[in-house]
């Protein structure tokens, strides 16, 4: 590996100590845009091969890019930007990645020291502007800081889960730092709970005659101990959407997941039972869940506790290790009858959405369309899935196996997708990468199919492509309003992608879908598959949930994709 060159002198200028320190941290690669306050890193950049430099279309999707490595991945990523409109231009990436608590780090060039506070041209106080996004943001304003300030905003991605950033006057780049790299920064140690606080737990599963299961994210690494705890006490499972992939669809106690995109066995279910074991979710999304329920909770950060309602018992540590000890101290239930309501709510389920996948034989349905892409997709495949009502669609209709799920959680922004799929090729090569975007989300980030071509990052679009913000205008249907700026203007998306570099393919009848999913799945560069869809109205839409009167004396609950 090509290694930093120092200076004359023996040391290293801040740009050069960057990419040395990021190598040795492990990070890959940088996403960024070009600008006059990163020129200097860029040069650095160019000059090595320790770190691949991304350059990307637009600031928000280089920082999409990063908050999608980071969630894939579980390691820290770096993004960069210029002063002004640069940084400004990235807020909104760096605002899923703070949501979803995803490990990004940003380095943002800032305008000379002597210019910073006077209103010269791109001069804005950074740090007032990331504030309400960042764990952590500092002014470099002398070189010799440099190498501590940037082991501080590691740190705080790391530990905190979130954005860190970093200010780098444009002349900084070039004055010289001392000493060596900092060592990989470590996690910190998950805290271990006390043995009462596991008997408390038990004792409240204990005395449950119907509890249920909530799986989260943070079940990632504990998929067995979250079976193992089902089965020893009976306990359907629900999951998050970022979760159905952890765990086998077709497992007996798998009932789907919970809220508009989930089942409705999942909030049947819910609403029966006596006590809810939430691991490492905090999605409670409101009009789907009991207005009261018995909670007990267990996750990796304290923070994640008690944001739904009310809980009984909390345990915060590893989630495999709080799991298999748990499991051993629970007492064994059995109901066959409970069991069997739960497969005849299962089976009904079934049937019900396969009517939904049999609905039409003229028009391509979103869930004709995510049906196929259930048996098209290879089984460890990376979906990347952009903001809309195809969201929804795919959490209800796909059928998961090992695949990987990548979403914009809490911040839910358009233009995630495609960006995350960049991001997923890049950080796995090996495996199998599909976006699903909406003609309102492709929109702001398609472009991007142009930095797929020039990185030869061989990827699929699907494109569902219904000429409406379908969420949107149906939600407003639903409630007898105007339905103004739902329209998406039509764009011959084909000739479009051609124009980046990529392939594409057109589908507007049933009987093509299937063949084009398999032809685009089977090439080896990236492709966009433009399937002409219909926009029917999901069940439960409203824009609401409670009257405006009811809101006032109740807040709404926040609710996230988790």
């Amino acid at each position: 590996m090509e290694m930093t060159e120092h200076n004359a002198d023996g040391t290293l200028n801040v740009a050069q100590h960057l990419i040395h320190q990021l190598a040795r941290w492990g990070v890959k690669r940088v996403y960024g845009v070009i600008g006059d306050a990163n020129l200097f890193l860029l040069d650095e950049l160019g000059k090595q091969s320790e770190l691949r430099y991304i350059a990307c279309k637009h600031e928000t999707n280089a920082a999409l890019m990063a908050s999608a490595e980071a969630k894939l991945t579980g390691w820290p990523t770096v993004c960069i930007a210029t002063s002004g409109p640069g940084i400004t231009s990235m807020l909104n990436g760096l605002a899923d990645a703070s949501c979803d608590r995803a490990p990004v780090l940003a380095i943002t060039g800032q305008v000379e020291r002597r210019h910073i506070g006077t209103g010269a041209v791109q001069d804005i106080d950074q740090q007032v502007l990331v504030q309400p996004l960042a764990v952590y943001s500092q002014l470099v304003s002398d070189s010799q800081s440099f190498p501590e300030l940037l082991n501080l905003a590691m740190k705080a991605a790391i530990n905190e889960g979130g954005v860190a950033h970093l200010s780098v006057p444009k002349e900084v780049w070039l004055l010289p730092v001392k000493g060596g790299v900092y060592p990989p920064s470590p996690s910190s140690p998950f805290p271990v709970p006390v043995p009462e606080q596991y008997q408390l737990m038990a004792d409240v599963i204990n005395e449950a005659e119907r509890p249920v299961i909530l799986a989260g994210r943070g079940i990632a690494n504990a998929q067995q101990q979250t079976i193992a705890l089902a089965e020893k006490i009976q306990a359907p499972i629900i999951a998050t959407m970022p979760a159905q992939s952890f765990l086998p669809s077709d497992h007996p106690l798998f009932v789907g997941g919970l809220g508009q995109a989930g089942s409705e066995p999942a909030s049947v279910l819910l609403s029966e039972a006596d006590l809810c074991i939430v691991l490492g979710a905090n999605w409670w999304p409101e009009g789907f869940v009991p207005e009261s329920i018995p909670i007990v909770e267990l996750d990796a950060t304290a923070e994640n506790i008690g944001q739904g309602q009310p809980y009984r018992g909390s345990l915060i540590g590893d989630m495999a290790g709080m799991l298999q000890l748990l499991v051993e101290m629970l007492e064994p239930k059995r109901n066959d009858a409970y069991g069997q309501e739960i497969q005849r709510k299962k089976d009904d389920w079934r049937a019900r959405i396969q009517a939904e996948i049999d609905e039409s034989k003229e028009h391509i349905t979103p869930a004709q369309l995510m049906s196929e892409l259930s048996q098209c997709v290879a089984p460890d495949a990376v979906l990347a899935v952009d903001v809309g009502d195809h969201t929804v669609w795919l959490g209800r209709i796909f059928r998961f196996q090992r695949q990987s799920l990548l979403i914009s959680g809490n911040w839910r922004t358009l233009g995630f997708g495609l960006p995350a799929a960049i991001a997923a090729k890049l950080s796995s090569p090996e495996r199998q990468v599909v976006c699903v975007a909406g003609d309102g989300g492709a929109s702001y980030s398609i472009l991007e199919l142009a930095t797929a071509v020039r990185y030869g990052l061989p990827l699929t679009m699907i494109l569902v492509n219904n000429g409406t913000y379908a969420m949107e205008s149906n939600r407003m249907q639903a409630e007898g309003l105007s339905t103004l700026g739902s329209e998406v203007m039509y764009l011959d998306y084909a000739p479009l992608a051609r124009a980046c570099g990529a392939e594409s393919l057109s589908v507007t009848k049933p009987d093509e879908l299937q063949p084009a999913l398999e032809r685009a799945l089977s090439m080896n560069r990236p492709v966009l598959v433009d399937v002409k869809c219909t926009a029917p109205m999901l069940p439960h839409t409203k824009i609401l949930r409670q009257s405006p009167v009811a809101q006032t004396e109740q807040p709404d609950r926040v609710s996230v994709f988790m």
